[in-house]
């Protein structure tokens, strides 16, 4: 159904009409993101190890081994992702999963020797990407929007119902 003219007035034409894409977070994180993806793509050299994989090899190879509920709390990925994830990581022989010791409902996931291998071939393009993206700040301001995305990615709600 067609948008009528008078159908959108006052308050709301004004926020669209008045609204820049450059000011916006969703618009800035899509194009922050692109540009990641891309040299992260490029960077590495490899496509075996995505942006999301480094970051579970890197909290399992940190931490050590780790029950897939606090994977998926560590690295802010929801338990369905993940689990796909790591299914397709243990077919790759990156991970391994085992019974939980301490609870035989749950599993422990840990980095094996090719998948620290894997990454740490990714380790010295991903350290040159951090500083390509952050290159434009300075010091201080780079570690100030570091802050500041943290801050917001925690505090963040899920969802709202408004």
């Amino acid at each position: 159904m067609p948008v009528q003219e008078d159908e959108f007035s006052g308050a709301v034409a004004a926020l669209a009409n008045q609204w820049k894409l450059e000011n916006g977070i969703g618009f800035l994180l899509r194009l922050l993101e692109a540009k990641y993806d891309s040299l992260y793509q490029s960077m590495t050299k490899q496509t075996d190890i995505t942006p999301r994989q480094f970051g579970v090899l890197m909290a399992l190879l940190q931490e050590g081994p780790l029950t897939a509920a606090a994977l998926a709390d560590r690295i802010s990925c929801d338990r369905n992702t993940l689990s796909e994830m790591l299914k397709r990581m243990a077919e790759r022989r990156l991970i391994s999963k085992k019974d939980n010791p301490d609870d035989r409902r749950s599993i422990q996931v840990q980095i094996t020797v090719k998948g620290k291998n894997a990454l740490m071939a990714v380790v010295p393009a991903a350290a040159r990407l951090q500083e390509l993206m952050l290159a434009p700040l300075s010091p201080d301001d780079r570690a100030h929007f570091l802050r500041c995305m943290l801050a917001i990615a925690k505090s963040a709600p899920e969802s709202t119902n408004s």
